[in-house]
């Protein structure tokens, strides 16, 4: 073999041995391995501003390697981050799948974006992937469900806040804060937790206001891992609880005794909560005294009535004194009412006057001497006779 022929072999056996390695590795072939085979979105729905991250999962479902030389997500409306994370990927094996996390800040207006996933691969070949990413930013809504009509200083109420979600997505980490702004409350906080999405839950806080400031609960949620909070307002206006008790009395009667009076009569529970500890006394300028210097009653249910009796001195001139009805609600918080009344028609007998108890035994007497002289007559007349 000349030297030229040699040559010309060797050439044709390298030809030889390379057409089989070009064949294995076509481009199409190689992107007909790879595909999108998940796509995870934190949060499910992002708010003006928040931050979240895009997952991308990509499977190799062929028989050999295919290189990868990065991954890129591309977005002119959001900011991305963390793909410089990808510049240099390397090799995804058979059936295995890699993941691709970006971190994507939302400062755009609610609607629909579609970020282009790029997967650069080492045979001049690409995959393409687009991800649907929402902004929209309502955020909780929050309302009172119940409170009452009216508030009075320093007694304690119930107010309920319901919290709802009207999102398309869950958030999380829901608590509700009352400020600490002119009253108390026995909860400093109330956890809610998750609220999915069109659910709502409800929190009742027990509050003693002391002035006429509006009370404020805030609600702090997470989207994600991103914080916010809506704030309501409660107005608060002091005035008369048309559902809380009132006492009415009824049926009075003053009588006087020896150097005091008597008093008589039914109080009657009016209003549409219980009275507890009702207690009738007497307030200035009458003098309680015993017996019943102050008469408990108890507890009356709505639309129920007791007798009571107290007594009391008053001095002779006197024209009017108050008749005092105390009582209690379930909180403790104590109420009070006055009655004034005249003593024009039941004045205190004069111990010194003669009265008109003291004039029949005087006419007993007179009428039992007439009887003795009669009888002493009738004998003395009969004695003579003999």
């Amino acid at each position: 073999m000349t030297y030229n022929n040699l040559i010309a072999a060797l050439v044709i056996m390298l030809a030889l041995c390379a057409v089989p390695s070009m064949a294995a590795d076509p481009s199409t072939t190689v992107e007909g391995q790879l595909g999108v085979t998940d796509v995870a979105i934190d949060p499910g729905v992002f708010m003006y501003g928040d931050s979240g991250t895009v997952k991308v999962t990509v499977t190799n479902t062929g028989t050999t390697s295919v290189a990868i030389a990065r991954a890129k997500l591309y977005s002119n409306e959001l900011d991305v981050m963390g793909d410089e994370n990808y510049g240099s990927v390397g090799s995804i094996g058979p059936g295995n799948s890699l993941q691709f996390t970006f971190t994507v800040t939302a400062d755009a207006a609610d609607g629909i974006y579609y970020p282009l996933f790029y997967l650069d691969l080492r045979d001049a070949s690409s995959l393409r992937y687009r991800v649907p990413v929402k902004v929209e930013n309502t955020g909780l809504s929050v309302s009172v469900t119940d409170r009452p009509d009216a508030f009075t200083s320093g007694k304690k109420e119930d107010i309920t806040i319901m919290v709802g979600n009207p999102r398309e997505n869950t958030v999380n980490g829901v608590v509700i804060t009352p400020a600490m702004n002119g009253y108390e409350t026995t909860e400093t906080s109330h956890f809610i937790g998750t609220l999915e999405a069109d659910q709502a839950a409800e929190a009742t806080f027990a509050v003693t206001p002391y002035v006429e400031t509006p009370m404020e609960f805030t609600v702090h949620y997470r989207n994600g891992m991103n914080d916010h909070e809506v704030t309501i307002a409660v107005p608060v206006i002091f005035g008369t609880d048309r559902k809380q008790a009132e006492t009415v009395l009824n049926n009075i009667a003053v009588t006087p005794e020896g150097d005091h009076y008597i008093v008589t009569g039914d109080v009657t529970n009016a209003g549409l909560e219980d009275a507890k500890s009702v207690v009738v006394t007497t307030g200035a300028p009458a003098v309680p005294v015993d017996p019943y210097r102050s008469y408990v009653v108890g507890a009356l249910e709505p639309d129920d009535f007791a007798s009571f009796e107290v007594t009391f001195y008053a001095e002779p001139e006197t024209e009017d004194i108050q008749l005092v009805t105390n009582y209690k609600d379930k909180d403790g918080n104590l109420y009070s009412s006055q009655l004034t009344l005249p003593l024009e028609s039941a004045a205190v007998s004069d111990k010194k006057s003669p009265v008109a108890g003291d004039d029949l035994p005087i006419v007993w007497i007179v009428v039992v001497l007439i009887c003795a002289a009669v009888v002493a007559g009738v004998i003395y007349y009969s004695w003579k006779k003999k």
